[in-house]
Order: structure tokens, then sequence, then C-alpha cells
């Protein structure tokens, strides 16, 4: 069965122009790829261009008994992007808001102790904040509507560990050791509720409800060039919090069974998973299969509903994908335990960027 080593969290992830990469079980104190020697084609280059390479992106997953969706922001130095985007499991009804993010010093946040990440748009008013200090994580949002779309708000409230337990960081290269992709994942419990009326001021208060979230913060020296897959799974088995991630992409590091951004996490004890192989052979809107070599994945992924977005800005194009739906199948634990998924909601996101 295959097995990858949960190492110590080192000091730094670049550390004198060298990049520590693994798979670590916690995460450093700050997020920060800065500083590498010649990330391209070892080509010495000055740090500023070579840190206007570095893109960051922030995808906060939740899932509650009625809704389900995802906060994300991407930062692309010059400027951001922010969306919320979520729905109804009873009715299948889409909600989805986006905002652009003019130039600031930085949106998504390295400091993985306390920071906030936030939209200040008087219609977009998106924010993602955590303190170890106060051992809690936050999102709230309030959007206004349209004539095509209603008024929304909602926020969640988690705990968060000071000592960094049932955390994730993962250290890949991109795809050559010379660049890095580090990621930082935080799976969470999370109580609160989404309201929404025809004005933001007519929502005065929102239900308190019991739900999970993923939580995701990605640095990465990102091509010119660059796809993506993102899979993201709720359940909750024999009384235990089940959440899963499983990605593809065009920068994924050569040595798969090494370096990879999958894990499972049952009740904050996480499992490294193998690489595995994301097919959609009749089109993204019918059953996606996932599949690995080692036998610890065979799942399948209905779509319910779909949304597909395209922006051009100057000469960026991102062109993306999201979708909720089912998930079924089996995963193995580290521990060869047996999770059999039926009904387990959950976001798929495919993108291609080209800045």
């Amino acid at each position: 069965m295959y097995t990858r080593l949960l190492e110590k969290v080192p000091k730094k992830i670049v550390h004198n122009g060298k990049i520590q990469f693994g798979t670590f079980s916690g995460v450093t104190d700050y997020l920060d790829i800065r500083g590498v020697r010649a990330p391209f084609a070892g080509i010495p280059t000055s740090r500023f261009l070579s840190n206007f390479r570095i893109k960051s992106r922030l995808t906060y997953v939740f899932s509650l008994p009625d809704y389900i969706g995802l906060v994300e922001f991407f930062d692309d130095k010059a400027f951001g992007l922010a969306e919320v985007i979520y729905w109804n499991k009873e009715t299948n009804q889409k909600l989805a808001y986006h905002t652009f993010m003019g130039p600031r010093r930085r949106f998504v946040p390295v400091n993985t102790s306390a920071a906030a990440c936030i939209s200040f748009a008087k219609t977009r008013y998106i924010k993602v904040n955590w303190n170890r200090k106060r051992a809690k994580s936050v999102l709230s949002f309030t959007v206004r509507g349209d004539k095509f779309r209603p008024a929304s708000k909602g926020k969640f409230i988690s705990h968060i560990s000071p000592d960094k337990q049932s955390e994730l960081l993962t250290v890949c290269p991109a795809p050559i050791h010379q660049r890095c992709s580090a990621t930082w994942f935080v799976p969470m419990n999370i109580t609160g509720g989404i309201a929404t009326a025809k004005h933001r001021r007519q929502i005065k208060e929102l239900p308190q409800t019991k739900g999970q979230a993923l939580m995701l913060v990605n640095r990465t020296y990102l091509r010119f060039h660059s796809s993506s897959e993102l899979m993201v799974g709720f359940f909750e088995y024999e009384g235990k919090k089940i959440t899963f991630t499983f990605s593809s992409t065009s920068q994924a590091a050569l040595d798969g069974d090494r370096y990879n951004e999958n894990m499972l996490s049952v009740d904050g004890d996480i499992t490294a998973m193998p690489p595995v192989c994301i097919t959609h052979p009749f089109g993204i809107q019918k059953k996606w299969i996932v599949q690995d070599t080692e036998s610890m994945v065979d799942l399948s992924f209905m779509p319910v509903s779909c949304s597909s977005r395209t922006l051009n800005i100057i000469v960026m194009r991102n062109a993306y994908t999201t979708i909720y739906g089912n998930f079924e199948g089996v995963l193995l634990t580290k521990n060869g335990e047996k999770i059999v998924l039926k009904n387990c909601s959950g976001i798929v996101k495919k993108s291609m960027l080209r800045l």
C-alpha cells in the first residue's frame, strides 16, 4: 500500500536560495517561496522579476446541510479576483458573485498565524481571516444582489489549532526542482449559515448550522500557460468527519509518488494520498472517474450543476468551470481503513490560465 512520510515542518520553505521539498505535518510561520536562485531555466534574473511570477490563490470550500460552495481569491500581484459561488442542495439553485480588485501590495497573505484576505468592494465585501492566539478562523461575505439574483450574506466560524495540528503543507516541484508550488491545507468543522433577501439590509440574522470546510492557500511560480483540476469532497462516515481533496495540474511534479497535493482527513487525522488519474471521457458535465494505481482511490463524480466563466484582462485569460456534484466510491486510509462514499457532496473546479 502507498505511503508518504509526513515530515517535520522546516523553519522556512526557501533557505539560502534552496527549496525544502516534501510533505509536512503542520505549516511554517510564513507561506513564502520568494528567494529561489534562478528559478527559470537556470538563468539569473532580478528578484523583482522572479517574485512577480509568483501567483497566489486562497480557496475556501464549505458544505452545510442546505448549501455547498466556495469562496476564492486569486492574487496576480498587479490585480486580484474574488468570487463567491454556492448551491442550494435541495433546489440546486446556483448563486455566483464576482469582483475585480485593483493594485494593492498583497491580496493573499503569507502569515499563517494571524492574517486576513479581504475584498473591500461595497457591493462585494468578502473576508477570510484567521488568528491562532484566538484559535479561530472566520469567513464572512456580504454581497449585493441585482435583477438576476438576490443579495446574500454568510458567515462561518471554525476552530483553528494554535499548535497547527490537523494541518498539512506540501512543497512540490513545479514541475522541476528550480521552481516550487507550496500549498497549505486546513480541514475545519464550521458553524454558521447563509441567508438571502432582495436587499442586504433585510437580512437581520443568519441561521446557525454545523458543517465542514477546507481552506487551501497556494503559492506557485506559475507558467504562462497552465491548467488544473481540483476536487474537494465532504462526508460523514460512522460518526467521523471525512474531508478529501485530489488535484491534477500541468505543473505537477514529475515524481508524483513523492510529491503531490492529494490528502484525506478523518477527524483531523491526515493521510497523504497517492497520485491519481482524473478523467471525464464523456465531457465535464457527465461522469468523472478518479483512480490511482495503489487501490486506495476508486471514485466517481456525477455533476449536478455547473458554472462556467471566462475572464479576459489585458493579456491574461482565465477560463474556469466550477461544478457541484456527488462522489461515490471507496477510499483507503494510511491504516488500511476502508471508507465507502455514497451521495458525498463535493466541488470540482477545472481551470485554464494564460498570463
